[in-house]
């Protein structure tokens, strides 16, 4: 087993703000990579067939990595931002990887 965390996230725009929470998403994932060595990938995903969700994977090397990021000052705007765009609380659940 790895001490790797994943976390997989749903995230549900409101209506008529898909494409401002797809831009902030990609803001995002551009500060966790340039300010967070332990996040090893961070990606927002839309269905390829189009849909009212994106999912965001995320993966840290660490407990502690993943820890940092929840608590990175870098984010704090971002999440306040993110609030006002989503139509509900994210759903996010948490993986172990099983192997290296």
């Amino acid at each position: 087993m790895s001490d790797t965390i994943t976390a997989i996230a749903k995230v549900y725009p409101k209506p008529g703000k898909k494409d401002a929470l797809a831009a902030l998403l990609i803001k995002m994932a551009d500060a966790v990579r340039q300010h967070e060595p332990g996040c090893l990938l961070y990606r927002a995903h839309e269905p390829q067939g189009g849909g009212d969700v994106f999912v965001c994977y995320e993966h840290y090397g660490s407990k502690e990595a993943f820890e940092s990021h929840r608590t990175a000052p870098h984010l704090a705007e971002f999440r306040a931002q993110l609030k006002e765009l989503i139509a509900r609380p994210n759903e996010v659940e948490f993986y172990t990887a099983l192997t290296k």
